[in-house]
């Protein structure tokens, strides 16, 4: 059973909610808003998985806009979130963001643990790994396990990000730098630990899944297969003409930078160098900006080094708009597609949306519009991970075609919709519905979140 593949009722009330905004345009209002003072969105985090139980806890996001002179951009901003699945798995994270905490440098610090009971793993360099649904799906008679696809993974992570002007205060031209520490412990994905938590039909077997496969034909590494610790700094430049930050109507934003981890600062002897450059450009194409074009392409490029195999989903960024900045595949970059199916040295991203303000308006004395995206997003393998299969050719010479083929990674396609609510332009609930154009690459997905994807 996939945690993407959502019942009729869900889908229903989520097109329910959406008929109900498109209605509410009829009342809709142009005012001018300014924000003084102090602010701040509460909600539950509730959701539900068939594997892991259901998710409770809570989160926040608290704002400090000062005099107002800057609305919609604030002074301070601090998200803290704390949630827990039944069934163990566990987010606890705190992000603060500031442009004025250091005189003239915009100052992000991160801190976050995140236990995965049930990872996703589908291989590597994209459609060179067969991905077969029935093995996860206990409705069919080729069912191995729903968790055949996973693996347990423990994050620990501390991020600082620093982003100052060059020449004027004004000028679009910033610098960049950071450090981030992260320590990972990998495993095997617990079964005892999450069948106590089902019912008896329900129990899932105790079999090696494709991580322990993996390991045993020496794909993944010895050194790398329960994790490390791990510190990279980067640095680059920065070019940003956004009119507004959590929703822009108008300007370019792009950034380039380098990533080294030195292996001085690792549990492993290996180092690497890693390129990430990321262009973002919004249009507005109606005069009260209330209907916005915007698109993101990335790419990422290994220049040098050995990188870990639990490190190569992850796409280092000046922001963080969630807990996890990983991919491709999943919320944060192809919507829709099953997360981390798309995973390799070097990779090609590209998201282009419709956004709408379909109403707005005050309440509570509260800046609130709500609105709708349109998307579709596209991405693929530009440099493979290097692995060697020779160890495993008597065991995989039967069924070779079951994990592997030769092919070159093509094209892996997106597209969807989603609706936001908005709170004083910067606290955005979002829900986004995205739906997998092969089925190599999945169905669909259902992510309920905070913040525009970009």
């Amino acid at each position: 059973m996939k945690e993407n593949n959502l019942p009729f009722k869900s889908k229903l009330i989520l097109l329910s909610f959406l008929l109900l905004c498109v209605l509410s345009t009829l009342a809709q209002t142009d005012t001018t808003y300014t924000k003084e003072g102090f602010t701040f969105g509460l909600l539950p985090a509730i959701s539900y998985d068939a594997d892991l139980g259901f998710q409770y806890g809570g989160l926040t996001n608290l704002y400090w806009y000062g005099d107002g002179s800057r609305y919609p951009e604030y002074e301070h901003s601090l998200y803290l979130e704390v949630s827990k699945y039944t069934a163990g798995s566990t987010l606890l994270r705190g992000y603060f963001d500031s442009p004025i905490a250091i005189n003239n440098v915009r100052t992000t610090v991160d801190v976050t643990y995140f236990r995965d009971q049930t990872m996703d793993f589908y291989g590597f360099n994209g459609y060179q790994a067969v991905y077969n649904a029935n093995w996860e799906d206990d409705s069919s008679e080729d069912y191995l396990s729903r968790v055949f696809y996973r693996h347990h993974r423990d994050m620990f992570r501390v991020l600082t990000n620093f982003k100052g002007h060059l020449g004027t205060d004004n000028s679009p031209w910033e610098w960049m730098g950071g450090l981030t520490f992260f320590n990972f412990n990998i495993k095997s994905v617990d079964i005892n630990r999450i069948n106590k938590k089902l019912d008896e039909n329900d129990q899932l077997p105790d079999i090696p899944t494709l991580y322990d496969k993996y390991v045993d034909w020496g794909i993944i590494k010895e050194k790398e297969a329960k994790g490390g610790n791990h510190l990279y700094v980067k640095g680059g430049l920065s070019y940003d003409t956004r009119d507004i930050l959590a929703n822009p109507s108008k300007g370019m934003w792009t950034e380039l930078f380098l990533i080294y981890m030195p292996s001085l600062f690792s549990s492993f002897d290996d180092s690497y160098i890693r390129m990430n450059l990321f262009h973002r450009q919004y249009f507005s194409l109606t005069p009260k900006r209330n209907l916005i074009f915007a698109y993101r392409v990335g790419l990422q490029h290994k220049i040098a080094g050995d990188i870990p195999f639990y490190l190569l989903p992850h796409m280092a960024s000046s922001v963080l708009t969630s807990a996890t900045s990983q991919g491709l595949g999943g919320s944060k970059t192809l919507r829709g597609i099953n997360r981390n199916r798309v995973v390799g040295d070097g990779n090609l991203l590209a998201n282009v949306e419709l956004r709408w303000k379909m109403w707005r308006t005050k309440l509570f004395k509260q800046d609130f519009y709500l609105g709708s995206n349109y998307f579709v997003d596209m991405g693929m393998i530009t440099q493979k991970y290097q692995f060697d299969l020779t160890p495993a050719q008597d065991e995989l010479r039967d069924h070779y075609p079951l994990f592997f083929n030769n092919e070159d990674d093509k094209l892996h396609l997106s597209y969807g919709f989603g609706l936001k609510g908005a709170l004083n332009e910067n606290f955005v609930l979002s829900a986004e519905y995205g739906f997998a154009a092969d089925k190599q690459d999945g169905t669909s997905g259902l992510y309920i979140t905070l913040n525009y994807l970009f």
